[in-house]
């Protein structure tokens, strides 16, 4: 086994692109010490400045190199293809490990072309969703599929993925398995009393604090919780805020739906906040309408803090939460549903308080980082070590439901 010729370390690449920093990146961010951790040296190969700082601060190293961008475009793509090859034949490391889909192609290609000893890959959500036409979800099987033949193993953040996976035959079974999202529970210790958060927000302690944080991308939905504020301006007898916190491509659009609809009162933006644990403390409730996830980081931290939340009947968080046993699932893009489960909440304090209670053990029982990392290194040491590691990958049936989370779309051949 090659090794850092000055540390006799093994080398190890997450490779994530010019992806914007989120939830994920975080996880990336834990696995990277956690390797470090175990001998391993490790760099992160990203271009987003938020990101390379939170790395630097963490003392990961940096491979700022600009080969994968999100968009598509053929002749840029294959010149990054050809120097993240060529970068991967000089540094020569021991694992890379890919994120994200369009990361997760190139990065994959140019590491086999390396012959980089192994190759991992986890899909935090495939490039085609729950949302994507059947000529789309077609496309971008078939590049799956070639992807993952450049790999050791693909691994989806939950188990829906993973059943989804084997559903399309992106690979064969062997090939894959479930690693969920895992956070450490110090994600949701406050370091400022709610008092004050609300303070700074500008919050009468009487008013109910909804909060949403995410990307401001299509994916989330947020558009129909500004629709629901609508309704809840006439249903809710409290006052409240909807606390939305994140950045992103719609910003102008959001706010601009929420003047057009007279809710700018009762919706407030934030912007990028690095004190989310702050925020979910201080919060009375959680509400996240995604359309598709791969496994939301967001959901994770409601659950850990054991907040009330309402949340997308989508496969993922019907995994997250045992089938809407630790929070409330409405319809993807239901306006009135939603505002009708956050109402319900509001006007139940007891239910809310049951369900809150429901979801911080659920997190405490299946979605701790402690488990999700052991998950991992476990991996790492069987690509690394197969004559010595005792199983081929972790266990799926560790993370598997008796619940058919299977996505409700046709297969394709």
């Amino acid at each position: 086994m090659k090794r850092d010729a000055k540390t006799h370390k093994r080398r190890l690449l997450h490779v994530v692109g010019d992806s914007k920093f989120g939830g994920g990146s975080f996880v990336v961010l834990r696995l990277a010490e956690m390797a470090q951790a175990a001998g391993y040296a490790v760099d992160v190969l990203t271009t987003d400045h938020v990101f390379q700082q939170l790395l630097a601060e963490h003392d990961i190293g940096v491979v700022p190199l600009d080969t994968i961008r999100r968009s598509i475009n053929p002749v840029r793509d294959l010149i990054g293809l050809f120097s993240l090859w060529r970068f991967l034949r000089r540094a020569r490391y021991d694992l890379v490990h890919t994120h994200t889909s369009k990361a997760g192609f190139v990065g994959r290609l140019a590491a086999r072309a390396a012959r980089v000893p192994a190759i991992v890959h986890t899909v935090h959500g495939f490039a085609f969703h729950e949302e994507s036409n059947k000529w789309v979800r077609r496309a971008y099987v078939l590049l799956e599929r070639i992807a993952a033949c450049a790999c050791d193993r693909v691994v989806t953040v939950s188990e829906y993925h993973r059943a989804w996976a084997q559903s399309l035959r992106i690979t064969r079974a062997r090939k894959l398995c479930a690693i969920p999202n895992g956070i450490p529970a110090a994600r949701a210790s406050a370091t400022q009393d709610a008092r004050t958060v609300r303070r700074e927000l500008g919050l009468p302690l009487d008013t109910l604090m909804l909060l949403a944080t995410g990307r401001l991308a299509p994916q989330k939905g947020f558009a129909y919780l500004i629709h629901a504020a609508a309704a809840l301006k006439e249903r809710c007898a409290r006052p409240f805020r909807i606390v939305i916190v994140g950045t992103g491509p719609l910003l102008p659009a959001l706010m601009q739906l929420a003047s057009d609809l007279g809710v700018l009162d009762v919706v407030r933006f934030t912007g990028f906040r690095s004190d989310v644990d702050d925020l979910v403390a201080a919060a009375d409730m959680c509400v996240l309408p995604s359309l598709w996830e791969g496994l939301s980081i967001a959901l994770l931290e409601a659950m850990a803090a054991g907040k009330p939340i309402v949340t997308t009947d989508i496969g993922s968080n019907r995994e997250a939460t045992r089938d809407g046993a630790a929070a409330t699932l409405v319809p993807p893009k239901d306006t009135l549903a939603l505002a009708r489960a956050i109402t319900e909440f509001i006007n139940d304090p007891a239910a809310a308080a049951d369900c809150a209670h429901r979801a911080r053990a659920v997190f405490n029982q299946h979605f701790t980082e402690e488990r999700m990392l052991a998950d991992y290194r476990a991996l790492y040491e069987q690509l690394l070590n197969p004559k010595t590691s005792e199983t081929a990958a972790p266990a799926n049936d560790a993370h598997a439901h008796a619940l058919p989370y299977a996505p409700r779309q046709e297969v394709t051949r």
